[in-house]
């Protein structure tokens, strides 16, 4: 197959997901599947070396949603290794079609061979009767919606913009000194947010730095965490560790962090860097280690307007809820930046995610879903999923919703299982649910329940963040 040919093919398939979502494929996306499709398949990480980004960012971001928006388009399952094959049956299955469809428009067009005159050789009327169209029969075929995942990949007709925050970001990050603070609940889509900032500026290099990834012991000792960290942005931009050549007992592990970063790391790229750090809020509950840490971001971001060779760094802290370690109000990276606080879904956003599930609610029903799940993003787009594929019918969906027979039961009993593994929060949220009104408990308690999503924050106290918490718990715990 000629280069040509190819570019034709992964054109079509561009028009082909234009048309399905009204967005076609990134510049990004259209790279790697044009990448893919070559023969002697080149690795992620080739495939991102050869075109300057990030093989982490290619992998874990870019490909799993440019598979996802081909797989839902072909109908079957489109991966890296099968993607040539599979969407090039599927292109013939589409000019298949379009042929069948134009034999039927010519034995039926009334501009075809036998236009002004009929069978029997007399001149056609121009009755209205004889110039009726029939109307197209719409198509019940179900929309074919990806399964709700906790981030939604990039291209999916399914994202709802987080405006005026979003633009306002992808604004931001490419401003020198650029630090960006994106607050909420797990599962609120902190996530799906920072990848498309990150790839609204895919100019540029960025490295993506997640804590929950971190083991307990690395986390809870200073010295482990900022080597593990500066190995994580070495290795993310394909630079070999050189650790030992910065690392200095007698200047301590601030500032040969520090060192590593202006000197090894910012001295030998050619671009902007955006550095993310994911579930900053680990970190919270290992005290003495999390001042640390956090008063040296608060220096790079104060850096970042000063000097040079600092103005490449662009950072993106995201947290899943307030912080409650002490800090000094100048060594703290979280009341400077720009800040983003997501926060549940309000009744336009479900509308619209409605539309593009090809679920039609009504008003009273978008009102009882809102309430039900707390407007909570994820959750919508599960019941939506549901609604969207037949597996349930709204009735069902309401009446078995705080089940363990119903679509939310996996994620409920995820929740109930993390409870049960900490005893504090269990009876700090027993004493949630079994109140009207908002109560106060103590401070991490209370946040590491906001984190969850479990709970919203009233002012000083808390109230169960559901009516779909509040019926399962006050049952299971």
């Amino acid at each position: 197959m000629s280069i040509d040919d190819a570019t034709n093919h992964i054109g079509q398939i561009d028009q082909l997901v234009y048309d399905k979502t009204g967005q076609p494929l990134t510049d990004l996306q259209r790279l790697l599947l044009t990448e893919c499709w070559k023969p002697g398949k080149k690795t992620y990480e080739a495939i991102a070396t050869q075109n300057n980004y990030s093989s982490s960012y290619i992998q874990q971001r870019v490909a799993p949603g440019l598979w996802g928006l081909l797989s839902e388009l072909a109908g079957q399952k489109v991966t890296k290794s099968n993607c040539k094959n599979v969407l090039l049956r599927y292109l013939e299955t589409v000019d298949l079609e379009k042929t069948n469809e134009s034999d039927r428009t010519s034995a039926t067009d009334p501009k075809g061979p036998f236009a002004g005159t009929a069978l029997s050789g007399k001149p056609a009327t121009d009755s209205p009767s004889a110039q009726h169209t029939p109307e197209v029969e719409p198509s019940t075929e179900p929309t074919l919606l990806e399964f709700p995942t906790e981030s939604v990949p990039l291209g999916s007709r399914l994202y709802i913009q987080r405006n005026p925050y979003e633009s306002q970001c992808c604004q931001i990050i490419r401003q020198s000194g650029a630090l960006i603070r994106i607050k909420g609940p797990r599962q609120m889509g902190k996530t799906s947010l920072m990848m498309r900032i990150v790839d609204s500026a895919k100019d540029y290099l960025s490295v993506i730095i997640n804590f929950q990834q971190t083991e307990r012991t690395t986390i809870a000792s200073l010295d482990k965490l900022l080597r593990w960290l500066c190995a994580n942005i070495a290795y993310q931009l394909k630079l070999p560790p050189m650790l030992d050549e910065f690392w200095d007992e007698d200047i301590g592990s601030k500032m040969s962090c520090t060192l590593y970063l202006e000197d090894y790391i910012l001295d030998n790229i050619d671009r902007p860097l955006i550095l993310v750090l994911e579930e900053s809020s680990e970190l919270f509950e290992y005290v003495d280690v999390s001042k640390e840490c956090f008063s040296m971001l608060r220096t790079w971001h104060e850096y970042t307007k000063h000097q040079d060779a600092w103005k490449k760094l662009r950072l993106i802290l995201i947290q899943s809820t307030e912080t409650y370690v002490p800090l000094n109000v100048n060594q703290s990276p979280f009341n400077v930046g720009f800040e983003v606080p997501l926060t549940p879904f309000n009744e336009a956003q479900v509308i619209a995610l409605a539309e593009r599930s090809g679920v039609t609610l009504t008003g009273r029903d978008r009102t009882q879903l809102i309430s039900l799940v707390g407007g909570h993003p994820y959750l919508i787009r599960l019941a939506l999923y549901h609604l969207s594929r037949g597996t349930t019918n709204w009735q069902t969906l309401i009446a078995t919703a705080s089940s363990d027979e119903g679509i939310f039961s996996n994620h409920l009993q995820r929740h109930l299982w993390n409870l049960q593994q900490h005893a504090m929060l269990c009876i700090a949220f027993r004493q949630v649910i079994d109140q009207t009104e908002p109560v106060r408990v103590a401070q991490d308690q209370g946040f590491k329940l906001h984190s969850m999503g479990l709970v919203t924050l009233v002012q000083n106290q808390i109230q169960v963040s559901c009516e779909l918490y509040q019926q399962y718990f006050s049952e299971h715990l």
